[in-house]
């Protein structure tokens, strides 16, 4: 069960964002000691500090009771590892800097929990805009792991849908770059390398998400939230691809009844 506290400001309008290129860089960051500080301070039971590190814009009247019952979920037992999950920082039209920021933090040999918090300003004085806490059943390297293993249905459609559209497209841009004559090659090229109406499961939920005016390159795509989040499964329909192959062999079969 989530036991979750989550503490919440006025909404602002946020262009770019940056992401460390590895977790070893996430570790290392002021972020990351920012969050293991929270954990840190919510183990003691110090919420007086945690509280007066709350962005001024927040108000919660039972913060004392909310701090006490996250704190209650926290393991006995020390930290013995850290590992990171995810790190997205944004900049703000007016220059402000906030933080997305969420370790996985094991307790012991077998416990784990996943700890978030967005926080807001610079690294020497961040205000903690939201924060929480979630106790795991296994380490999410075992939750999110790909595997085939107890997987529905649905799963292995859009597997084969996948490795179909990726396959058809390689063979279609082969074909197509050693068909000879052909007029605009180029744009049967562009055409045939990008899939149209993306398809995306969630490997580890299942949810299916559906993007009409999405495309890929090559029509299929494989790739995961953060360090330790889920794999997201893509593929699009290969319709530049197919068009070619359709159109091919129309033309062998044209070629053959002239001859």
């Amino acid at each position: 069960m989530k036991h979750l506290i989550y503490l919440f400001s006025i909404s602002i309008l946020l262009v770019g964002c940056g992401t460390p290129l590895a977790p070893e860089e996430f570790i290392s960051s002021p972020e990351a000691a920012t969050l293991r500080s929270i954990v840190d301070r919510l183990i003691t039971r110090d919420f007086a500090s945690i509280e007066a590190q709350l962005d001024p814009a927040l108000s919660q009247s039972d913060i004392q009771s909310a701090l006490e019952e996250v704190a209650n979920v926290i393991p006995s037992t020390p930290i013995t590892r850290t590992e990171a999950v995810d790190w997205s920082v944004f900049a703000a039209t007016g220059g402000i800097r906030t933080v997305m920021v969420s370790a996985e933090y094991t307790f012991g040999q077998a416990q784990w929990i996943v700890a978030s918090a967005q926080l807001t300003g610079e690294p020497d004085s961040y205000r903690i805009l939201g924060f929480n806490l979630e106790p795991l059943p296994a380490p999410l390297s075992e939750i999110h792991a790909f595997t085939l293993s107890g997987k529905s249905t649905i799963h292995y459609l859009f597997l084969i849908a996948a490795v179909f559209a990726l396959g058809l497209s390689l063979f279609a841009l082969v074909s197509c770059a050693r068909t000879q004559g052909l007029r605009r090659k180029w744009l049967w090229l562009l055409f045939i390398a990008i899939g149209f109406v993306s398809f995306t499961i969630n490997w580890s939920s299942g949810a299916v998400h559906i993007s009409p005016f999405m495309f890929r390159l090559l029509s299929a795509g494989f790739a995961r939230q953060g360090w330790q989040g889920p794999w997201m499964l893509t593929f699009c329909i290969p319709v530049g691809a197919l068009w070619f192959m359709m159109r091919q062999r129309r033309a062998m079969q044209n070629g053959a009844s002239a001859g």
